[in-house]
C-alpha cells in the first residue's frame, strides 16, 4: 500500500474530487432508500398488519387475476360462499374517508369482521374506532369522540402507527365500516384460507388468493411509487460503479509508467493489483462512510416532517451495495496496471 498510500497523499486534488463524488452518490442513494421505505410505510402499513400473521387473502378476481384493493368490493353472495367453505374466514374492509372537523383530512377505515383479529389488527367494540398515531397528530391525542363519514364514533383505543395509501388509518368494526362506506361492497377482501377460496371458486364466484405480499402488491399506487424509487435508486448505483471505474481507469492509464517502473523494480503483478485495489477502497470507505452518515443525520432532522426511515436496510444495506459495486468499477479498469510492462519503464528511461 506504500505507493497507493503515497498517491494520495501527492494527488490530494484529484482523490478528494472522486472522494467527493462518492459522497454525494452515497447520500443520493441512502437518502432515496430512506425516502422509499418511509413512505412504503405511510403507504402500506396497514396491509403488512393485516398480512402479519402469514393469512391468505380473499379478492375478487377478474379475467386477470385478482383486481386491485381500489376497486375490490366483495359481494354478500362470495363473502357467504367463503365462510360456507371456512367458517373462520374474517371479512375486512378497507375504505377512504374523510374526518368531519372541518380540516377535510383523509384517513382509511379499515374494519376486520368481530370474528377476530386478523394480523396484528383488531376489532373494536360495535360502534368504536381506534385511531391511528397520524389520526392523533390531526385531532388531538386524547379525543374521547371523533367526526369520520357523518358519524360520531367513540374512540376505544389506539391502533399504532398505521398507513394506508398515505391516510392515518381509523380501525372500525366491519358493520361501522359498512355505514360508513356503503359502496365498498360486503366487503373489501377476506382473510381465509386457500382450500375455502379453492371451494367457492368452484361455484363460479369470481374469487382468487393472494398472500401477505401479494396483498401489499394489489395496492396499485404502492406499486408505481416503489417502482419509480426503486428505478432511481438502482441507476445511482449503477452511475457509482461507472464513475469509480472510470476514474480508476484514467488514473491507471496516467500513472501506466510508474506502475511500470514498480515491476521492473522486482514488484509482481498481484502486489500491484492489491495496491490500486486498496487505494479504491480507502476512497469508497471516506466517501461511502461520510455519505451514508450524513443521509441518516439528514434522515434522523426531517424525520418528524418528511417520511423517511434510517435503519440499516437504509444505512448498512447501501453501504454495502456501494462499496462492491465501486470496488467491481475499480477492478474492471485494472487493465492498464496489469498489462504495464517493465521493459518499456526501462525503455522509456535512457
Amino acid at each position: 500500500m506504500f505507493f497507493a498510500l503515497r498517491d494520495l497523499r501527492t494527488a490530494r486534488g484529484r482523490f478528494a474530487l472522486i472522494t467527493g463524488v462518492v459522497l454525494l452518490l452515497s447520500v443520493l442513494v441512502a437518502g432515496l432508500l430512506g425516502l422509499t421505505a418511509g413512505l412504503a410505510g405511510q403507504s402500506v402499513s396497514a396491509l403488512r398488519a393485516l398480512g402479519s400473521g402469514g393469512s391468505g387473502f380473499v379478492l375478487p378476481a377478474d379475467d386477470k387475476g385478482a383486481v386491485d384493493l381500489d376497486r375490490a368490493a366483495l359481494t354478500d353472495g362470495q363473502v357467504a360462499a367463503v365462510l360456507a367453505q371456512d367458517p373462520t374466514a374474517v371479512p375486512v374492509g378497507i375504505a377512504r374517508i374523510t374526518l368531519d372537523d372541518g380540516s377535510e383530512t383523509g384517513v382509511s377505515a379499515v374494519a376486520v369482521g368481530l370474528a377476530g383479529p386478523v394480523g396484528s389488527v383488531a376489532p373494536p367494540a360495535g360502534g368504536g374506532a381506534l385511531v391511528s398515531t397520524g389520526v392523533d397528530d390531526e385531532v388531538g391525542a386524547g379525543v374521547g369522540r371523533i367526526g369520520i363519514g357523518g358519524r360520531t364514533l367513540a374512540v376505544s383505543g389506539h391502533a399504532g402507527d398505521l398507513w394506508h395509501s398515505h391516510t392515518p388509518v381509523v380501525v372500525t368494526d366491519l358493520d361501522t365500516w359498512r355505514a360508513l362506506a356503503p359502496r365498498g361492497g360486503a366487503a373489501t377482501t377476506m382473510a381465509a384460507s386457500a382450500d375455502a377460496v379453492a371451494g367457492a371458486a368452484a361455484d363460479g364466484s369470481g374469487l382468487a388468493l393472494v398472500d401477505s405480499d401479494g396483498l401489499v402488491g394489489a395496492l396499485p399506487s404502492h406499486k408505481a411509487e416503489n417502482t419509480s424509487l426503486s428505478t432511481m435508486t438502482s441507476m445511482l448505483l449503477a452511475v457509482t460503479a461507472l464513475v469509480v471505474g472510470a476514474f480508476f481507469a484514467v488514473w491507471g492509464m496516467q500513472r501506466r509508467r510508474d506502475v511500470a517502473v514498480l515491476k521492473a523494480l522486482g514488484a509482481s503483478t498481484a502486489a500491484v493489483v492489491r495496491d490500486s485495489v486498496g487505494q479504491a477502497a480507502v476512497v469508497l470507505a471516506v466517501g461511502i462512510g461520510g455519505g451514508v452518515g450524513i443521509a441518516a443525520l439528514l434522515g434522523l432532522a426531517v424525520g418528524g416532517a418528511v417520511p423517511f426511515v434510517v435503519s440499516a436496510g437504509t444505512t448498512l444495506v447501501p453501504a454495502a451495495l456501494l462499496a462492491v459495486l465501486g470496488l467491481a468499477g475499480a477492478a474492471v479498469s485494472l487493465r492498464p496496471v496489469v498489462t504495464a510492462d517493465p521493459n518499456s519503464a526501462l525503455g522509456a528511461a535512457r
